[in-house]
């Protein structure tokens, strides 16, 4: 141990008034254990980003729908389909999207199937038009020959 006597801090630091602020530079300053953490200024907070697959293979889609967003282009956009500048897949056709894997590019792929037609090649929505239209001169034809 080693003792401090004023008249040795005297002769170490030389003067009498040596001796006050030395004794305050002999003190032990103890530390923090624990940084404390400081507040931040810039923690609002962003808003989602709404990423993912929003149409599923399979399901009907019209023009316009979003099927892909994604950062990048984890699905790369097949027959129908159109890419925006965020890489957002979507529907250019009414149809039903298909996900598919293609081997040679190893790309995963998104397509539109054209809705499915019929055996004479006419599509459901043309043939639908076509009945209601022979239901509505078959009305019109009744309802001239009650009046004759």
């Amino acid at each position: 141990l080693v003792s401090l006597t004023a008249h040795s801090l005297q002769e170490t630091w030389g003067g009498q008034g040596a001796v006050a602020g030395s004794a305050l530079q002999l003190q032990h300053l103890r530390w923090a254990s624990k940084k404390q953490g400081g507040s931040t200024q810039n923690n609002k907070g962003q808003n989602p980003r709404n990423l993912g697959i929003k149409m599923y293979g399979g399901q009907r889609c019209i023009p316009g729908n979003i099927i892909v967003r994604q950062r990048g282009t984890e699905f790369h956009p097949g027959a129908n389909v159109g890419m925006g500048k965020d890489h957002t897949l979507f529907a250019l056709i009414p149809g039903n999207i298909k996900f598919s894997f293609d081997k040679q590019r190893k790309r995963r792929m998104v397509a539109i199937l054209p809705p499915e037609t019929g055996s004479a090649g006419v599509s459901a929505t043309a043939h639908t038009l076509a009945c209601t239209a022979v239901l509505m001169f078959a009305t019109l034809c009744n309802a001239v020959a009650l009046t004759v």
